[in-house]
């Protein structure tokens, strides 16, 4: 061979090194552009606030064990004119059920607990709670029989697995029916079975551990009054669509609600949960897993998560509303290492949509569609 021709040879593979390295940069710098660029995801997140007179909303976006992106956008409290920020703190409502969740997981991963043992057996005072429960509901709150009414404690059927899923109702197994109720009911269970209660494990396993710092177990804890001070205020809209000033939910933590947190603590939690520090590989991947119901149908619920799909992709989420109050949502992207946590001082960012979002449907929420849309 020439040297003419070995030479011609050389430079076409120098092109070819030069080509392909251009290439792959222009395409990192593509991706890194998506995951940085938040112009545009800002300005809807302002629009539809605007548009539903929401007060406050703070969000945190997540990729690969970083935070990439956190604001805070309208009023905390409106009437001394405080401004949301990425560090105020909020009733995160139903989102504590994934905390509770992991929790209530590694004491089954330590042996203490059993996902499918019959609760009565686990349960040291299983019968005896839900008696008395079912008696204050039934005497003292007709209007919320339905609360209880089918749940059917007494048979000694139901097991830790249909109470974390929301299938333990009628027959247990049977049917999908989410109940924040009796999935509170839980910390009763973790107070009886574990050496620690469960405002403590939430204390000390979860928000000490992870550095928390503007999180408490529930809101009527007094050893980091800043926190307190500076919670968003609930809102509500009244009928001329004008923000009211509302109440303060039922301050005690359950394992279903109660916990106070801001968007960049959970980030925390979120970046733990990926890194395993908060649950074993095993225990995360049956928390996030859709429950086979006894029928062989999947219920679009894990083991305190929503079970979703956008774009084949599955998301993992809960969302989180206390009525005329607060409301959030928490969004995770397994697949891409994508995290979303968006929570308000308003119930209308998530109520309008929960019964989509209950079924599974997470694109039914604009704001979580218009950011899937834009960075899945």
């Amino acid at each position: 061979m020439s040297n003419h021709l070995i030479n011609t040879i050389g430079k076409q593979k120098m092109i070819l090194k030069k080509y392909f390295l251009t290439l792959f940069l222009l395409l990192l710098i593509g991706c890194n552009k998506q995951l940085t660029d938040f112009n545009s995801f800002e300005e809807k997140l302002i629009s539809f606030t605007n548009v539903n007179n929401i007060p406050s909303i703070s969000v945190a976006v997540i990729s690969e064990g970083e935070i990439i992106y956190s604001n805070g956008i309208g009023y905390a409290d409106i009437e001394n004119k405080i401004t949301a920020t990425d560090s105020t703190p909020y009733r995160i409502a139903s989102i504590t059920k994934p905390i509770a969740s992991s929790i209530i997981l590694n004491l089954v991963e330590s042996g203490i607990l059993s996902l499918d043992e019959q609760l009565v057996n686990s349960w040291p005072n299983y019968i005896s709670h839900f008696k008395e429960l079912e008696s204050i509901i039934f005497d003292k709150y007709p209007s919320f029989r339905n609360l209880i009414e089918n749940y059917n404690f007494q048979d000694a059927n139901i097991t830790l697995r249909h109470q974390l899923s929301h299938t333990s109702e009628r027959t247990p197994g049977e049917s999908f029916r989410y109940s924040g109720f009796l999935y509170s009911q839980l910390s009763n269970l973790v107070d009886n079975t574990s050496e620690k209660n469960f405002h403590t494990l939430v204390n000390e396993s979860i928000i000490e551990k992870l550095k928390m710092n503007r999180s408490l177990p529930q809101q009527n804890d007094a050893w980091k009054p800043d926190v307190i001070k500076s919670l968003a205020k609930p809102y509500y809209k009244n009928d001329s669509n004008n923000l009211i000033l509302g109440n303060y939910p039922n301050p005690d933590l359950g394992a279903g609600a109660g916990i106070v947190s801001t968007v960049l603590d959970l980030a925390k939690f979120d970046i733990a949960l990926d890194n395993n520090e908060i649950l074993p590989p095993s225990m995360k991947k049956l928390a996030f897993t859709p429950t086979k119901l006894n029928n062989g149908n999947l219920a679009p619920y894990g083991l305190g998560w929503f079970i979703g799909e956008y774009k084949g992709n599955t998301i993992v989420y809960h969302t989180g509303v206390q009525p005329s109050a607060y409301s959030g949502i928490y969004v995770k992207i397994p697949v891409k290492e994508l995290s979303l946590i968006i929570l308000t001082n308003s119930e209308d960012f998530v109520n309008p949509y929960m019964v989509e979002l209950g079924n599974g449907n997470i694109g039914a929420q604009p704001v979580v569609k218009m950011f899937l849309d834009e960075y899945l």
